[in-house]
Protein backbone atom coordinates (compact mmCIF):
# COMPACT_ATOMS: atom_id res chain seq x y z
CA UNK A 1 0.00 0.00 0.00
CA UNK A 2 1.30 3.22 -0.73
CA UNK A 3 1.39 6.12 1.93
CA UNK A 4 1.94 9.36 0.34
CA UNK A 5 1.63 9.59 -3.60
CA UNK A 6 2.09 12.93 -4.71
CA UNK A 7 2.51 15.00 -7.91
CA UNK A 8 4.99 17.15 -5.99
CA UNK A 9 6.00 17.35 -2.79
CA UNK A 10 5.22 20.53 -0.39
CA UNK A 11 6.43 23.22 -0.98
CA UNK A 12 7.62 22.43 -4.67
CA UNK A 13 6.62 23.57 -7.58
CA UNK A 14 4.33 21.60 -9.72
CA UNK A 15 4.89 20.92 -13.26
CA UNK A 16 2.86 22.54 -16.01
CA UNK A 17 0.42 20.62 -17.54
CA UNK A 18 0.40 19.65 -20.72
CA UNK A 19 -2.30 19.69 -23.74
CA UNK A 20 -4.11 16.15 -23.59
CA UNK A 21 -2.88 13.90 -26.55
CA UNK A 22 -2.18 10.23 -26.95
CA UNK A 23 -2.37 8.36 -23.60
CA UNK A 24 1.05 8.70 -21.86
CA UNK A 25 3.36 5.63 -21.49
CA UNK A 26 4.03 4.19 -18.52
CA UNK A 27 6.13 5.32 -15.93
CA UNK A 28 10.45 5.14 -15.64
CA UNK A 29 10.49 3.88 -12.03
CA UNK A 30 13.29 5.35 -9.75
CA UNK A 31 13.97 3.65 -6.62
CA UNK A 32 15.88 6.51 -3.78
CA UNK A 33 16.54 6.57 -0.27
CA UNK A 34 18.41 9.50 -0.26
CA UNK A 35 21.84 8.54 -0.51
CA UNK A 36 24.20 9.65 -2.94
CA UNK A 37 23.80 7.24 -5.41
CA UNK A 38 20.47 7.52 -5.52
CA UNK A 39 20.43 10.55 -6.36
CA UNK A 40 22.66 9.80 -8.97
CA UNK A 41 20.24 6.64 -10.37
CA UNK A 42 17.81 9.65 -9.98
CA UNK A 43 19.19 11.98 -12.66
CA UNK A 44 19.97 9.22 -14.88
CA UNK A 45 16.28 7.95 -14.77
CA UNK A 46 14.73 12.12 -14.97
CA UNK A 47 17.08 11.93 -18.49
CA UNK A 48 16.01 8.71 -19.93
CA UNK A 49 12.52 9.80 -19.17
CA UNK A 50 12.23 12.51 -20.97
CA UNK A 51 14.32 10.57 -23.90
CA UNK A 52 11.40 7.90 -23.77
CA UNK A 53 8.81 11.19 -23.12
CA UNK A 54 7.66 9.07 -20.28
CA UNK A 55 6.93 10.52 -16.63
CA UNK A 56 9.15 9.33 -13.98
CA UNK A 57 8.05 7.82 -10.54
CA UNK A 58 10.30 8.16 -7.61
CA UNK A 59 9.74 5.54 -4.53
CA UNK A 60 10.65 5.11 -1.47
CA UNK A 61 10.71 2.28 0.28
CA UNK A 62 9.93 2.50 3.98
CA UNK A 63 9.46 -1.06 5.75
CA UNK A 64 9.54 0.72 9.26
CA UNK A 65 6.36 2.27 8.41
CA UNK A 66 2.69 0.67 8.19
CA UNK A 67 -0.46 2.15 6.39
CA UNK A 68 -1.61 2.93 9.54
CA UNK A 69 1.05 5.44 10.04
CA UNK A 70 -0.06 9.14 10.98
CA UNK A 71 0.89 11.50 8.46
CA UNK A 72 2.47 13.98 10.05
CA UNK A 73 4.18 11.25 12.45
CA UNK A 74 7.98 12.10 12.96
CA UNK A 75 8.99 9.13 10.35
CA UNK A 76 6.80 9.98 7.68
CA UNK A 77 7.70 13.77 7.45
CA UNK A 78 11.50 12.23 7.28
CA UNK A 79 10.59 10.33 4.67
CA UNK A 80 8.71 12.55 2.60
CA UNK A 81 11.80 15.05 3.22
CA UNK A 82 14.40 12.35 0.99
CA UNK A 83 12.12 11.83 -1.63
CA UNK A 84 11.62 16.16 -1.87
CA UNK A 85 15.21 15.46 -2.01
CA UNK A 86 14.79 12.99 -4.60
CA UNK A 87 12.04 15.30 -6.68
CA UNK A 88 14.53 18.81 -6.44
CA UNK A 89 17.40 16.49 -8.33
CA UNK A 90 14.70 15.19 -10.96
CA UNK A 91 13.31 18.80 -11.86
CA UNK A 92 17.27 20.47 -11.54
CA UNK A 93 17.86 17.75 -14.11
CA UNK A 94 15.12 18.53 -16.38
CA UNK A 95 11.92 20.43 -15.33
CA UNK A 96 10.07 19.11 -17.85
CA UNK A 97 9.64 15.97 -16.71
CA UNK A 98 6.30 15.24 -14.94
CA UNK A 99 7.60 13.74 -11.57
CA UNK A 100 5.79 12.05 -8.74
CA UNK A 101 6.76 10.71 -5.13
CA UNK A 102 5.33 7.77 -2.96
CA UNK A 103 6.49 6.48 0.34
CA UNK A 104 5.87 3.32 0.39
CA UNK A 105 5.40 0.96 3.54
CA UNK A 106 6.91 -2.42 2.25
CA UNK A 107 10.57 -3.57 2.08
CA UNK A 108 13.13 -2.27 -0.99
CA UNK A 109 12.94 -5.75 -2.89
CA UNK A 110 8.04 -6.19 -2.42
CA UNK A 111 8.05 -2.12 -3.59
CA UNK A 112 10.50 -2.07 -6.50
CA UNK A 113 8.86 -5.14 -7.95
CA UNK A 114 4.77 -3.69 -7.13
CA UNK A 115 6.18 -0.83 -8.78
CA UNK A 116 7.93 -2.68 -11.63
CA UNK A 117 4.37 -4.11 -12.75
CA UNK A 118 3.46 -0.97 -14.47
CA UNK A 119 6.79 0.40 -15.58
CA UNK A 120 8.58 0.72 -18.73
CA UNK A 121 11.65 1.09 -16.77
CA UNK A 122 13.17 0.42 -12.86
CA UNK A 123 16.46 2.21 -12.29
CA UNK A 124 18.12 1.53 -8.88
CA UNK A 125 21.55 3.05 -7.68
CA UNK A 126 24.67 1.56 -6.15
CA UNK A 127 27.58 2.10 -4.60
CA UNK A 128 30.28 -0.70 -4.62
CA UNK A 129 33.47 -0.60 -3.22
CA UNK A 130 33.95 -4.00 -1.28
CA UNK A 131 32.77 -6.78 0.12
CA UNK A 132 29.81 -5.11 2.23
CA UNK A 133 28.79 -3.73 -0.80
CA UNK A 134 27.97 -6.82 -2.71
CA UNK A 135 25.98 -8.32 0.51
CA UNK A 136 23.74 -4.88 -0.44
CA UNK A 137 23.80 -6.03 -4.01
CA UNK A 138 22.76 -9.77 -3.26
CA UNK A 139 19.54 -9.17 -1.06
CA UNK A 140 18.20 -5.93 -3.43
CA UNK A 141 19.62 -5.05 -6.79
CA UNK A 142 19.62 -8.91 -8.05
CA UNK A 143 16.44 -9.85 -6.75
CA UNK A 144 15.01 -7.01 -8.01
CA UNK A 145 16.74 -8.04 -11.05
CA UNK A 146 15.48 -12.12 -11.12
CA UNK A 147 11.85 -10.99 -10.54
CA UNK A 148 11.48 -7.66 -12.49
CA UNK A 149 8.92 -7.74 -15.47
CA UNK A 150 10.75 -4.91 -16.92
CA UNK A 151 14.70 -4.10 -17.91
CA UNK A 152 16.40 -2.91 -14.38
CA UNK A 153 19.22 -0.73 -15.30
CA UNK A 154 22.01 -0.34 -12.49
CA UNK A 155 23.37 3.01 -12.01
CA UNK A 156 26.70 2.83 -10.29
CA UNK A 157 28.79 5.88 -7.94
CA UNK A 158 29.98 8.59 -10.39
CA UNK A 159 32.80 7.82 -12.20
CA UNK A 160 34.77 9.11 -14.85
CA UNK A 161 33.24 11.10 -17.71
CA UNK A 162 32.11 9.14 -20.92
CA UNK A 163 33.34 10.85 -24.25
CA UNK A 164 30.40 11.83 -26.05
CA UNK A 165 31.16 10.03 -29.07
CA UNK A 166 31.61 6.72 -27.33
CA UNK A 167 28.98 4.34 -28.43
CA UNK A 168 26.14 2.02 -26.32
CA UNK A 169 27.13 -1.56 -26.20
CA UNK A 170 25.29 -4.49 -25.82
CA UNK A 171 26.31 -8.16 -25.39
CA UNK A 172 24.72 -11.24 -26.97
CA UNK A 173 25.28 -14.93 -26.84
CA UNK A 174 25.27 -14.59 -22.83
CA UNK A 175 22.15 -16.51 -22.01
CA UNK A 176 19.78 -18.91 -23.84
CA UNK A 177 19.67 -18.04 -28.08
CA UNK A 178 16.36 -16.46 -28.02
CA UNK A 179 17.06 -13.96 -24.92
CA UNK A 180 19.58 -12.42 -27.38
CA UNK A 181 16.19 -11.16 -29.31
CA UNK A 182 14.90 -8.91 -26.38
CA UNK A 183 18.34 -7.69 -25.52
CA UNK A 184 18.98 -6.84 -29.10
CA UNK A 185 15.49 -5.00 -29.38
CA UNK A 186 16.00 -2.85 -26.50
CA UNK A 187 19.88 -1.79 -27.56
CA UNK A 188 18.54 -0.52 -30.53
CA UNK A 189 16.54 1.51 -29.09
CA UNK A 190 18.13 3.03 -27.29
CA UNK A 191 20.60 3.99 -29.55
CA UNK A 192 17.98 5.46 -31.48
CA UNK A 193 16.84 7.43 -28.27
CA UNK A 194 20.24 8.33 -27.65
CA UNK A 195 21.26 9.38 -30.92
CA UNK A 196 24.72 7.36 -30.45
CA UNK A 197 25.87 4.74 -32.40
CA UNK A 198 25.90 1.38 -30.71
CA UNK A 199 28.53 -1.99 -30.57
CA UNK A 200 27.41 -5.14 -30.41
CA UNK A 201 29.33 -7.67 -28.95
CA UNK A 202 29.31 -11.64 -29.58
CA UNK A 203 29.63 -13.77 -27.05
CA UNK A 204 29.10 -17.68 -27.10
CA UNK A 205 30.02 -18.79 -30.82
CA UNK A 206 27.25 -19.09 -33.66
CA UNK A 207 24.17 -18.56 -32.59
CA UNK A 208 20.83 -18.57 -35.20
CA UNK A 209 18.12 -15.76 -36.02
CA UNK A 210 19.24 -11.82 -37.42
CA UNK A 211 20.86 -11.32 -33.81
CA UNK A 212 23.82 -12.26 -35.02
CA UNK A 213 23.45 -11.39 -38.71
CA UNK A 214 24.62 -7.62 -39.11
CA UNK A 215 22.64 -7.21 -42.67
CA UNK A 216 19.91 -8.67 -40.17
CA UNK A 217 20.19 -5.51 -37.89
CA UNK A 218 20.87 -3.26 -40.67
CA UNK A 219 17.33 -4.71 -42.16
CA UNK A 220 15.59 -4.14 -39.30
CA UNK A 221 17.47 -1.15 -37.63
CA UNK A 222 18.38 0.79 -40.56
CA UNK A 223 18.60 4.06 -38.75
CA UNK A 224 20.99 1.90 -36.01
CA UNK A 225 24.30 2.64 -36.53
CA UNK A 226 25.89 -0.43 -35.45
CA UNK A 227 28.92 -2.31 -35.30
CA UNK A 228 29.58 -6.01 -34.43
CA UNK A 229 33.13 -7.60 -32.79
CA UNK A 230 33.33 -11.29 -31.65
CA UNK A 231 34.08 -11.61 -27.82
CA UNK A 232 36.02 -14.60 -26.76
CA UNK A 233 36.39 -16.09 -23.40
CA UNK A 234 33.57 -14.20 -21.52
CA UNK A 235 34.31 -12.81 -18.29
CA UNK A 236 33.76 -9.63 -16.77
CA UNK A 237 37.28 -8.25 -17.28
CA UNK A 238 36.91 -9.18 -20.67
CA UNK A 239 33.34 -7.56 -21.18
CA UNK A 240 34.69 -3.87 -19.75
CA UNK A 241 37.91 -4.42 -21.72
CA UNK A 242 35.94 -4.75 -24.60
CA UNK A 243 33.06 -1.89 -23.98
CA UNK A 244 35.02 0.25 -22.23
CA UNK A 245 33.34 3.36 -20.63
CA UNK A 246 30.23 3.80 -22.37
CA UNK A 247 26.64 5.26 -21.61
CA UNK A 248 24.95 2.26 -21.28
CA UNK A 249 25.52 -1.41 -21.23
CA UNK A 250 22.96 -3.61 -22.14
CA UNK A 251 23.10 -7.64 -21.75
CA UNK A 252 20.48 -10.34 -20.66
CA UNK A 253 19.34 -10.88 -16.95
CA UNK A 254 19.35 -14.84 -17.26
CA UNK A 255 16.60 -17.20 -16.05
CA UNK A 256 16.29 -17.28 -12.18
CA UNK A 257 17.77 -15.86 -9.65
CA UNK A 258 21.20 -14.17 -10.10
CA UNK A 259 22.50 -16.19 -7.19
CA UNK A 260 21.69 -19.36 -8.35
CA UNK A 261 22.51 -19.68 -11.98
CA UNK A 262 25.52 -20.14 -14.36
CA UNK A 263 26.39 -16.38 -15.12
CA UNK A 264 26.32 -15.34 -11.78
CA UNK A 265 29.60 -14.37 -11.44
CA UNK A 266 29.80 -12.42 -14.51
CA UNK A 267 26.61 -9.85 -13.62
CA UNK A 268 27.84 -9.52 -9.64
CA UNK A 269 31.39 -8.39 -11.50
CA UNK A 270 29.71 -6.29 -13.97
CA UNK A 271 27.77 -4.70 -11.31
CA UNK A 272 30.41 -4.81 -8.42
CA UNK A 273 33.13 -3.32 -10.84
CA UNK A 274 31.63 -1.60 -13.45
CA UNK A 275 31.50 2.72 -14.12
CA UNK A 276 28.76 2.42 -16.62
CA UNK A 277 24.90 1.79 -16.07
CA UNK A 278 24.19 -1.57 -16.69
CA UNK A 279 20.67 -2.62 -18.14
CA UNK A 280 19.34 -5.95 -17.80
CA UNK A 281 17.03 -6.95 -19.71
CA UNK A 282 14.72 -10.06 -18.69
CA UNK A 283 14.60 -12.94 -21.00
CA UNK A 284 12.48 -14.31 -23.38
CA UNK A 285 11.35 -17.61 -22.38
CA UNK A 286 9.95 -17.48 -19.28
CA UNK A 287 7.70 -14.84 -17.17
CA UNK A 288 9.64 -13.20 -14.68
CA UNK A 289 9.37 -14.67 -11.10
CA UNK A 290 9.03 -12.78 -8.03
CA UNK A 291 11.66 -13.67 -5.20
CA UNK A 292 9.66 -14.40 -1.92
CA UNK A 293 9.05 -10.85 0.29
CA UNK A 294 11.21 -9.42 2.75
CA UNK A 295 11.07 -9.51 5.96
CA UNK A 296 9.18 -6.11 7.29
CA UNK A 297 12.18 -5.12 9.34
CA UNK A 298 14.92 -5.45 6.37
CA UNK A 299 16.49 -1.56 6.05
CA UNK A 300 16.37 -0.30 2.84
CA UNK A 301 19.91 -0.51 1.60
CA UNK A 302 22.07 1.77 -0.47
CA UNK A 303 20.78 2.58 -3.78
CA UNK A 304 17.84 0.88 -2.61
Amino acid sequence: MTLTPTSAPAGAPAPAASPAASPAPSAVVVGSDGSACALEAVGWATAEAARRGATLRIVRAAPHLRAATPAGAPDVRAARRLTATAYTRARHTDPSVVTTTEVVPDAPVTALLRAAEDAQLLVLGISTTGAVDELVLAPVAQRVVAGSPCPVVVVPRRGPGVDPDRPLVAVLGLGAPEDDEPVATAAAGAAARWGRPLTVLHAGGERPGWTADPDGWSTRYPHVDASHAPLSGVSGRRVLAAAGPTPLLLLTAGHGGLLHRPLDGLHRWLLRHGTSPVELVPPAREPARRPAAEPPDRPLADGP
